[in-house]
Order: structure tokens, then C-alpha cells, then sequence
């Protein structure tokens, strides 16, 4: 689906990501884990478009886009922030956020967004008890982190695109409300068939979903594991541990 071959990304002289050459195929869902510094945002900066590589190629469907803008790829490729106030326009209402991601990449006036939602987005919230009138007329900016992450959700799979990063995505949430977003989250993944990349911290988290796991240090991919690793695996072997003993001492 997506190729990276001998990818490096330089930022003020700083080598960030050195000749990652990889590849995402089609269904896959990639935990990647690694030190804070490794490069894992900038990798998605990347991949969305935001960042152009200092050298390499990117090959997606057998078409080269590694020069292609952010705009451009936003019809394919979604992502969302591990920061909720990343997510959607903050004065606008939770109604007007989601009429405008249900169109897309296709033309429209925003009352006619309003007036259309998809059967399926009405359902989903729904589920997310986020379907009163009070809420879709309230603006972004006022709700809690984790209404808004969830509605970020949506927003961002209105339109199921062929390759959905996340990053991060539960990094501000307390752990229900993180619960909560997985559990919806996988889901609706899963249904879609969505080819999914998640960054995070949390190595348990990582060895309970997905398909792959990617260790990225130091600006490189270091270790690759499949799913039939994962019951051979600890945290410890992803990205080591709080070490008690030493904060004891």
C-alpha cells in the first residue's frame, strides 16, 4: 500500500529520521512505541503531508507523493492529534465540525452539511451519548478533553480514508474516557477495514492491539514484530520501564 524507501527527515541540521525504508500493506494495523525524541511525530508529519523528507520516496498505491501537500493527501489519509485542541475548529460548533468533515474533498456550503449527516454518524453519536441538541450546538472549544477526542474520532472517519494515523490519541485523557475511545475506536476500525498507524507510549497498550509492532529509536525503525511475537513479548522488551527500584534508592 504505502512504501517508504530510504526516507530522512533533517530539521534545523538535526538528522531526525535517518533511511527508514518500510511498508504499511493493506490492513494493517502498526503500534509503533518509542523513546520521546525518536522521531515518531515527525514521522507522521511525514506521512500526512505536513513535513517533506530531505531524501527518499513515498510510494502510495504506486503513486509517488512524496512532494504531494498536506491538502492533497488529506483525502486519503486522516489524522488525529494526541492534543484535542488540535482537533477541529475550536469557535465552531460540534454540529459544523462534523458537517464539514462528512464533506471531504467535496464541495459544499456548510448549511448543507448541516442538514445532511450520514445515518451512520447520527448513530455513532449516539452511542457516544453525544447526540443532544445542547452538545451539537455548543462550540469545540467548550468541551471536556474527552468529549472532544471522541468527536475528533468522527470527524476524522467521516469519510473512512485508506490510512488513519493516531497519534497518540489517549495521551490527554484520563483512563476511562481513554477506554471508552479505544473501545469505540477499534470498532469502527475494524468494520472499515481502515489501514491504521498508532503511536503511544504505552507498551502494554501496544502488545494488546494490533496487528504489527514497529520500535522506533534514534530516528530508525529497530525491531519489527508481527502478531505471532506478541505472546512472547513483555513491555520491558518494547521500551523498558519505570525503574522503582532506583526512585526507592
Amino acid at each position: 500500500m504505502i512504501h517508504f524507501n530510504n526516507i530522512s527527515v533533517t530539521i534545523n541540521q538535526r538528522e531526525i529520521l535517518k533511511n527508514i525504508s518500510c511498508t504499511i500493506e493493506s490492513g494493517d494495523f502498526i503500534v509503533i512505541v518509542g523513546p520521546n525524541g525518536a522521531g515518531k511525530s515527525t514521522f507522521f508529519d511525514m506521512i500526512s503531508g505536513k513535513r517533506t523528507p530531505t531524501n527518499g520516496t513515498i510510494i502510495f498505491n504506486n503513486t509517488d507523493i512524496t512532494y504531494l501537500d498536506e491538502q492533497s493527501r488529506a483525502t486519503t489519509i486522516s489524522r488525529l492529534f494526541q492534543n484535542p485542541q488540535l482537533n477541529g475548529s475550536a469557535s465552531m460548533t460540534v454540529a459544523q465540525n462534523l458537517a464539514m468533515s462528512n464533506y471531504k474533498g467535496k464541495p459544499t456550503q456548510l448549511h448543507d452539511g448541516m442538514k445532511n449527516f450520514p445515518m451512520h454518524v447520527l448513530n455513532n453519536l449516539k452511542k457516544l451519548n453525544l447526540h443532544s441538541k445542547k452538545i451539537l450546538e455548543t462550540p469545540m472549544k467548550d468541551l471536556s478533553g474527552g468529549q472532544r477526542q471522541l468527536l475528533a474520532f468522527l470527524m476524522a472517519t467521516a469519510v473512512p480514508p485508506k490510512l488513519f494515523l493516531l497519534d497518540e490519541p489517549t495521551a490527554a485523557l484520563d483512563p476511562a474516557s481513554a477506554t471508552k475511545l479505544l473501545q469505540f475506536a477499534l470498532k469502527w476500525i475494524n468494520q472499515h477495514k481502515m489501514t491504521t498507524i498508532l503511536i503511544t507510549h504505552d507498551p502494554e497498550l501496544a502488545l494488546t492491539i494490533g496487528t504489527k509492532i514497529w520500535i522506533l529509536e534514534n530516528g530508525t525503525i529497530t525491531k519489527q514484530f508481527n502478531k505471532k511475537d506478541h505472546p512472547h513479548l513483555s513491555a520491558t522488551d518494547l521500551i523498558g520501564h519505570i525503574d522503582y527500584n532506583a526512585l526507592l534508592q
